[in-house]
């Protein structure tokens, strides 16, 4: 039982830190199926309850191209199927 309060701790110190972050520059390591990986550069534009949006296409450095965002949800993070870094 305390693995469960555990998580939810967790999960509450992750929302709070990409809170923080809002309107950042994040690098995104996705998940890409069996063992590949794709890494992401965006803005982290919008922080919700239950998950976070990333606009990619107009950041800084990379070629302005289609602008496009993608949510995510916390337990993405949690579980390390997705990882977040800070830029800024």
């Amino acid at each position: 039982m305390s693995d469960a309060f555990t998580d939810v701790a967790k999960m509450k110190k992750i929302k709070e830190e990409i809170k923080a972050h809002e309107g950042q520059i994040v690098e995104m390591t996705l998940e890409n199926g069996r063992k590949r990986q794709k890494n992401r550069l965006g803005r982290l534009i919008e922080v919700y309850p239950s998950l976070f949006i990333v606009e990619y296409g107009n950041v800084e450095g990379e070629v302005q191209g289609n602008v496009f965002v993608e949510s995510y949800t916390y337990s993405d993070i949690l579980t390390e199927k997705n990882l977040i870094r800070y830029l800024d």
